[in-house]
Order: structure tokens, then sequence, then C-alpha cells
């Protein structure tokens, strides 16, 4: 890898020093002209072909990569396996991908992430279900030399020097594009209304660092366009108290607009599903978010029973987050407003190429892999297409 960054230098370099020298030559004559500019296409073509033969004599075959996500269930991480599959493979490092059956077996993921450090592997990769509980593993981590590049929500408050980088989608910022559409919907019925109205937020959990901060990029963009309306704006008393007290806001049952956030006692679709029944059966209730996958789906669930979610007025509007094959199909029939989809492919491939450079030594730093709204009047644009997985 140095030795490739070195070629591209001097490639640089030379391309650059030929430049400057046509530059001060505007007396030569055409004959030296089309020399020169021959010399420095042979010399730019010759660098070029130094770079990638040293692009090729780089042997990563003996870089073993742990890879520890939240679980396997769900599609959103079959699609970063995916990802990390394809670039282990262009690469040619061995990499071993594991993850609880549930993201609430927190146990399970320190016993796994003990696994992975056991194996003393060349890096290891964590998107970790709660920092407090591998904190002691990743100081080992640290003192043993192994880089860890975090991924997904990564590894927030972590020891320090422990997690030399993040590949991650800006969820807080997901979370307030994800505001903005649904207000863009509910405006009008925001300005009408003549009582207080309300919205859901089924969140999955109030320790991953990634549900967490999607939920609270809604509340807290929600919270500035109603301010912004002249309309008052608060949280639901029962509300989760890890978002009551992260948020912008105050709780607050009497203000015009209402935001509630339910969190199952443990990750479950049951659970979920009645957290989500909760919200839709209040006749106040005008729109409902789903911060990730699981709560997503926990929605749609509901719905089938209730057939309260979709576009009219009458109806509640709903926004989910991720792309599974379930989401997808509620967005399509206007069941959803819409949803924000990751890119969990490139997550993947940009987390095995993080590792890599750790390993080698290399400084990294943090990558915002995106985010992107579909509908279903774009889902079938490229752009926006190649990120939705099944």
């Amino acid at each position: 890898m140095k030795k490739k960054l070195l070629a591209a230098l001097l490639s640089t370099a030379m391309v650059a020093a030929l430049l400057s020298g046509c530059g001060s030559s505007s007396s030569s004559s055409t004959t030296e002209t089309e020399t020169e500019e021959t010399e420095e296409a042979e010399e730019t073509e010759e660098a070029e072909e130094a770079e990638e033969e040293t692009e090729e004599a780089v042997d990563y075959s003996g870089i073993t990569l742990e890879i520890v996500s939240k679980g396997l269930q769900h599609q959103y991480w079959q699609a970063v396996l995916q990802g990390v599959e394809s670039k282990a493979e262009e690469l040619g490092v061995s990499v071993n991908f594991v993850g609880p059956d549930s993201e609430s077996d927190i146990q399970v993921q320190v016993t796994e992430f003990q696994a992975a450090l056991d194996a003393n592997p060349s890096a290891i990769g964590l998107a970790a279900l709660d920092t407090e509980a591998v904190s002691d593993l990743l100081e080992q981590a640290a003192e043993a030399g192994i880089p860890v590049i975090g991924f997904d929500s990564g590894v927030p408050d972590a020891p320090e020097g422990s997690v030399y980088a993040t590949c991650a989608t800006d969820n807080y910022a997901a979370g307030e594009l994800a505001a903005e559409k649904v207000y863009e919907a509910i405006e009008d019925r925001i300005a009408n209304a003549d009582g207080s109205v309300r919205i859901g937020v089924v969140a999955q959990d109030a320790t991953s660092e990634s549900v967490i901060n999607r939920g609270l990029g809604f509340i807290d963009k929600m919270g500035e366009l109603v301010e912004a309306s002249s309309k008052t704006v608060g949280m639901a008393s029962n509300s989760n108290e890890k978002y009551i007290s992260d948020s912008a806001l105050e709780a607050d049952d009497s203000a015009d607009v209402i935001i509630e956030v339910l969190v199952p006692a443990s990750v479950t679709s049951e659970l979920s599903a009645t957290d989500a029944t909760t919200l839709m059966n209040k006749e106040d209730t005008i729109a409902i978010y789903g911060s990730n996958e699981h709560s997503a789906n926990a929605m749609i669930t509901a719905n089938e029973n209730l057939g309260v979610l979709g576009t009219g007025d009458d109806q509640i509007i709903a926004a989910g987050f991720d792309s599974g094959a379930s989401i997808k199909a509620a967005v399509a029939d206007g069941t959803f407003l819409g949803a924000i989809t990751q890119a969990p492919v490139a997550m993947g491939e940009i987390l095995v190429e993080l590792m890599v450079a750790a390993a080698m030594g290399e400084e990294v730093e943090d990558v915002d892999t995106g985010c992107q709204w579909y509908t279903a009047e774009n889902m079938e644009d490229e752009e926006i297409a190649q990120n939705l997985y099944d």
C-alpha cells in the first residue's frame, strides 16, 4: 500500500513537472512541442504502468479479518455481508463475519468479540450493540495492537485509541431527512388542527447508537420545523427516558404537537408490533416513524390488523428506515410515504478496505456512507435502486 502511494505521488510529480515545462516554452516550434508532448505521454504511461505493477505486487493473502455485526437476521446485515465478501475476494483477504441471532443478545456479541480477539486477526470490524459491554475487550485489542474499525453504529465512546475509524451512515442526518419528508406531508394538518396532534416513533432500542441517533435526528428536526410554524411541540411524558433526556425537546403533554417514542422491553417483533399498534390506535396520531428495518416491519405488521397507514388525508403518514422486501412493498403500494435507505453493500466494501489499510499500518479516517429518501415515484431510479436491498 505504501509503495502504491509512493508510485502515485511520483507519477503526479512527474506530470506536474512536465506540464510546468510546457508552460515555459511558448516560443518553441511546432515540431519541438509535438516531440515534448510525445515524451510526456510516454513518460506518464510508463509511470502509470509502474504504479499498476506496484498495485499488483501487493499481497494481502496473509491478512485475516474478524467482523462482529449486530446480527444476521435482518436483510440489511446480509447486504453488508455481501459487500464484505465481494471486497474480501477482490483483495484476496480472509474474513470471518458473525453476529448474534437477536440484536438484544448483547452478551452473545461480547462472546463473539472475545472469540474474534482470541483469533489474533490483522484487524477487527465491530458494530457494537453496547459499547460499555465490550469496553474491556476494546482495551485488550488496543494493547495487542489489533486495529478495530467500527461500522454501522460504530462503537461510540470507545476507549481512546481503540477504534481507528468508522464507516457508517450519518444516522442523525438520516433521521433529519425523514422528518423533513414527513413534515411536508403533515404540515397542513398541523396548521389546521383544532387540538393537539401526535407523531409516533417506534424505536427498536435505547442502546444502539445508530437507532438512537436516527430517532433523535427525526425528533429534533421535527421539533425545529413545528416551532418554525408557530406551533408548540414537546415529548410525550411516557416516552422512553433516553429519548426525552437526549432530545432538544422538553416533555410536554399539552403541546400542539406531541412526539411519543416507544421502545420495547426486549427486541422482539411481537413487542415492537405492540408498540406500533399502541401509537397507531391513538385518535390524534397523524404520523409514525420506524427508525430501522425491525421497527418499520413492526409498523407493517400492526397495520395488517388496523389498516390505518397511507397517504390519504384521513390516514396516518408512515416513514420507515432501510429497504427490506416488506418495506419496499409498503412504499410501492402507498402504505408508507417513503423510507430512508443506506448503502449497506458499499458499507461492507468500505469496511474491508479500511480494515486492510489499518492492518497495513496506514492512517484511516471516518467515512460517511450516505443515505437516500425513496418513494414509490423514485425507487426505480438507478441511483436509488442500487441501494435497495432485499
